[in-house]
C-alpha cells in the first residue's frame, strides 16, 4: 500500500485523464467541478468522497477500480 493513497488516486487521475486525451479543464467540466479541483485531486492534495471518484471515473470512461490500481512491481 503506498504511503498516501490521495498520490495514488492522483497519479491515476492524472494517467487516465492524459489517456483519454482531456485537458484538466475538459475533465473538470464533465465531472461538473472546477479545474483547481482536478489540479489538486492530480496533486494529491484532495480528499475526495468515494460519490466524486465516481463521478470521475465515469467521466474518464474508466472502471472505479483503475482509479486505485497500484503500479506493478518490476
Amino acid at each position: 500500500m503506498p504511503e498516501d493513497v490521495r498520490k495514488l488516486v492522483g497519479d491515476n487521475v492524472k494517467r487516465l485523464r492524459l489517456a483519454a486525451n482531456l485537458t484538466q479543464a475538459e475533465l473538470a467540466e464533465r465531472v461538473g467541478v472546477d479545474r483547481a479541483y482536478i489540479s489538486g485531486l492530480e496533486q494529491g492534495q484532495r480528499n475526495p468522497t468515494v460519490v466524486s471518484l465516481w463521478h470521475v471515473a465515469k467521466a474518464l470512461s474508466a472502471p472505479l477500480w483503475q482509479i486505485f490500481d497500484e503500479p506493478r512491481r518490476r
